[in-house]
């Protein structure tokens, strides 16, 4: 009867600590999602990027667009994207070289010519976007192995690594080459 007795308080106890590290687990459960959450935020705010005039927004805008459909490989939305460039250029000083690479993304649905007119709208609109900053960080980012090993720049909103030139067969393969304006 002891021992029934010894454990039962034995089970009683050991119950006890179990919930007790049941609701432990999920408030440590419920401050890493808290966590996560912030993180989530931290970062919507690290990619907001402004500019001190519209216009280059709207095209930095769209050029992610092209960059993200081109990280997909998705040439249809490539071209949709850089449609929206050649739209929002219009009569815009210094776009000539913007303009040109944009339709020449917009006229094929050839993932490969996309890619490589895709370097050369990330050098103008890099240059574009020079001095145009308001707040904000953009990430000038290089493949060395893109274009048979010669490399390939592109920008980006985020600092991690999705890269245009390869989409999923190297989606991370790159690395920030310069961060322009603040982090």
């Amino acid at each position: 009867m002891k021992k029934l007795s010894l454990l039962g308080i034995a089970l009683a106890v050991s119950m006890l600590l179990l919930a007790g590290c049941g609701e432990k687990k999920h408030e440590g459960n419920h401050g890493h999602e808290h966590k996560m959450e912030e993180k989530a935020t931290e970062e919507v705010v690290a990619n907001n990027v402004s500019f001190k005039e519209e216009k280059a927004g709207e095209i930095f805008q769209h050029y992610i667009h092209v960059k993200t459909a081109l990280v997909n490989s998705d040439a249809d939305e490539a071209a949709n994207g850089a449609k929206m460039i050649v739209a929002s250029i219009g009569e815009a000083d210094g776009s000539a070289e913007i303009s040109a690479a944009a339709k020449s993304i917009s006229e094929t649905s050839d993932i490969k010519e996309q890619r490589v007119a895709f370097a050369d709208l990330s050098a103008a609109v890099e240059e574009a976007l020079e001095g145009q900053l308001a707040s904000g960080a953009v990430y000038k980012q290089y493949c060395p192995m893109a274009f048979n090993n010669k490399g390939g720049y592109w920008l980006s909103d985020q600092e991690g690594i999705r890269n245009p030139y390869f989409g999923d067969k190297m989606l991370k393969c790159g690395r920030v080459e310069k961060v322009m304006g603040e982090l």
